[in-house]
């Protein structure tokens, strides 16, 4: 895409479609240049400033500091870089301005104000780091303002250093409407599964880019196909997962991850086909498959950039209806429809339960029907 910059007129064209400023200053309406992309932007503004633009094959060199630039090349990744190009978001959405500009360096850096009332800026990058990491991006500086003008709540300045390769300006947006949620969800609540149901059904999906596999969240990139038994026992499986275990749990579907140091890592956000979040019939099939019901549970599926998430929520079940059954297994990669089979989640997997922990099972609850048979 061919973008440029007209310097007098502050015309800013881009695929042949010129746009106009809306403001004072560099400033453009968001939704007229989202899908400009950021190589592209990069050249214009160093055309427009008379900067060096590197070629793509020099990146900067990932430091010590990993996503959180260490100290001592703050300023250098600043230099030269004032803000001058800044993107009006509209609708009272936080944050309501991105400012992009290229430092003396060629590399892009991107600035907005997140309102936040955390003043603890190791928390604050905490936070944020999971989801700069996995975008490629890093974190040059935060600096929080707690009286930033009238009428602005208390936050923070956030300037980020964003990959030169890849990448439109909604990837931009993207990225700072995810830290704004994450910065919200430090102040209000720790991240679990109702949060995360949250997320995935009230605008922010992309949230859960960064985050973990665990014993209470699993993540799905693909729909499961219920014409299929497998799909069918698979589905079941998994939800009964949570049920057996003791905090329950979210089964989210429409998330590719990739493996890290610790386990799986939610990497990217993969909205699935209209057929396969059909809700109604996620419902039928684990109401058929798992006994006894669960209590609580809790599908929903939203829009998302074309396709659909889907979420099962588990909540913590008795102790009495434990342990879940699932009316058909899977045996070595073989649908054995007359099984039954009983799992649960520990971490980010599943393991059986075993042939004596059954036993135990059925044991006392042998003993406390002959209790109430001998009883008064």
């Amino acid at each position: 895409m061919a973008i440029t910059i007209e310097k007098k007129s502050r015309t800013l064209s881009a695929n042949g479609i010129k746009i106009e400023p809306c403001g004072l200053g560099y400033m453009y309406e968001y939704e007229e240049c989202k899908e400009i992309s950021l190589p592209g932007l990069r050249r214009a503004i160093a055309r427009l400033e008379g900067k060096k633009v590197p070629p793509f094959k020099v990146e900067h060199k990932e430091s010590e500091g990993g996503v959180t630039v260490p100290e001592r090349e703050v300023n250098s990744l600043l230099e030269g870089a004032t803000g001058n190009l800044t993107f009006c978001v509209r609708g009272n959405i936080r944050p309501e301005f991105i400012a992009i500009d290229v430092n003396d360096s060629g590399d892009l850096v991107a600035s907005f104000f997140i309102p936040c009332e955390i003043e603890d800026s190791s928390g604050v990058t905490q936070a944020l780091s999971p989801h700069l990491s996995i975008r490629g991006a890093r974190l040059i500086r935060c600096k929080y303002w707690d009286d930033p003008g009238p009428k602005i709540p208390p936050g923070w300045d956030l300037d980020v250093l964003l990959p030169r390769r890849r990448g439109t300006l909604s990837d931009v947006y993207e990225l700072a409407m995810v830290l704004v949620r994450s910065l919200g969800l430090t102040a209000e609540s720790p991240m679990g599964a109702e949060v995360v149901a949250g997320l995935c059904h009230g605008g922010a999906p992309d949230a859960l880019v960064g985050l973990e596999e665990s014993d209470w969240l699993e993540v799905k990139s693909q729909g499961y196909d219920l014409d299929n038994v497998k799909d069918k026992i698979e589905l079941a499986q998994d939800v009964s997962r949570f049920a057996n275990s003791e905090t329950g749990g979210i089964l989210a579907v429409g998330y590719r991850t990739k493996k890290n140091r610790n386990g799986e890592l939610i990497s990217k956000c993969t909205p699935i086909y209209g057929r396969f979040a059909q809700v109604a019939r996620y419902r039928a099939t684990i109401d058929s498959r798992v006994f006894p019901p669960i209590d609580g549970l809790a599908i929903r599926a939203s829009p998302h950039n074309e396709g659909w998430v889907l979420t099962v929520f588990v909540p913590p079940q008795t102790e009495e209806n434990k342990p879940f059954l699932v009316h058909g297994a899977i045996v070595g990669g073989k649908v054995e429809g007359a099984f039954i089979s009983i799992v649960r989640r520990r971490g980010e997997a599943s393991i059986p339960i075993t042939g004596p922990a059954i036993h135990s099972m059925l044991s006392a609850g042998r003993s406390i029907l002959r209790g109430k048979r001998t009883g008064p």
